[in-house]
């Protein structure tokens, strides 16, 4: 076997291992060869891709691509890291990264084209993630402002005098960072301690308690870990806009908070109301589903196996949790529920 013998095999070797899909076409767009990882990636084998079109493997809506890579190919081009997407077998889409480059014959001319495609899935989930992460510290930071201004409102009108008000904002201030506290997952891994569901609500919105009643009739359960970031987080957004625009706001008249078990599940009904009504609420950014909305949404169903959904009303606004109670409770679903 000589020297070029050699190479070939061991390139060919190299191709046949790789993780990414390599695939070569004519510039008819026909497929020419079609590796393990293609095979792996698209879900065709070799014998069924081959001396089949490219285009194979194209959604309908990206099928004028090919047609710019070949003009492109003419002309000698390369070209690299091209994001895009592709669709598989079953018909599911998947996103890659593609690199594409010309193959020359003995005369340099261009005869057809080598092509590299990676799998980006997981880049596409994290970048997702970062941007879920930056939108929900936006949030949080643009909330905390108005939130300080809102108990800052409720304080004044609480208190006679400057020092008064200090003593008070500081105990709320240092409440309100306890309850951010118990939102934020901690690095080393340490998780919390179990608490109660009353004591987990009272800490949540013992910053906003004031003059505005809180009615809450709640059963006496555990909470276990797992679920005191997600609930903390759905309350603590729910007393958030109560105190900028619903019932602990100036207007206000107040949250009723109210909850029982049921059939292996624990549902939480969070209303409150405004003296203004029936006059028309102030807009509410999250009225149509904002961030806040589908912060909550996503909380509930992923961490605590269920469904929020809330309703406004000329009178105020009404949320209900529908939750799982082991996920709650970290108990099986038939231990005795203890309500008060």
């Amino acid at each position: 076997m000589d020297s070029q013998e050699s190479l070939q095999q061991h390139l060919a070797a190299i191709v046949e291992g790789s993780e990414d899909a390599i695939i070569t076409k004519n510039l008819d767009s026909v497929i020419l060869s079609w590796n393990r990882g293609a095979e792996r990636l698209f879900g065709y084998s070799a014998q069924e891709a081959i001396g089949q079109p490219i285009t194979l493997i194209f959604p309908e809506d990206r099928k004028d691509e090919e047609l710019d890579f070949i003009t492109r190919l003419r002309r000698g081009e390369r070209i690299a890291h091209f994001e895009t997407v592709r669709r598989r077998k079953n018909g599911s889409l998947v996103p890659i990264s593609l690199t594409v480059s010309p193959v020359r014959n003995a005369e340099g001319r261009v005869v057809g084209a080598s092509k590299i495609a990676r799998d980006i899935t997981l880049q596409h989930r994290v970048a997702e993630q970062q941007q879920l992460l930056l939108s929900e510290m936006r949030h949080r930071v643009g909330n905390s402002f108005a939130v300080a201004g809102g108990l800052l409102a409720l304080a004044a009108r609480q208190t006679d005098n400057v020092a008064d008000l200090v003593t008070t904002m500081r105990r709320r201030l240092h409440a309100l960072a306890s309850v951010h506290s118990m939102a934020l997952v901690d690095p080393s891994g340490d998780a919390p301690e179990r608490c109660s569901l009353v004591d987990l609500v009272g800490s949540v919105l013992d910053p906003f308690a004031g003059e505005r009643p809180l009615r809450v009739d709640l059963p006496d359960l555990p909470v276990c870990s797992a679920a005191i970031t997600p609930l903390a987080l759905v309350f603590f957004e729910l007393a958030t806009n109560a105190v900028k625009y619903g019932g602990l706001s100036e207007t206000g008249t107040g949250v009723a908070i109210r909850g029982e078990c049921r059939d292996g599940r624990l549902f939480l009904r969070w209303e409150e109301t405004r003296a203004d009504a029936p006059a028309p609420a102030p807009a509410r950014p999250d009225r149509g589903g904002g961030f806040g909305t589908r912060m909550c949404e996503s909380t509930v169903s992923t961490s605590l196996g269920g469904s929020f959904s809330r309703s406004f009303t000329p009178e105020g606004m009404v949320a209900e949790l529908d939750l799982d109670l082991t996920a709650v409770t970290g108990e099986k679903a038939d231990a005795p529920s203890r309500d008060t």
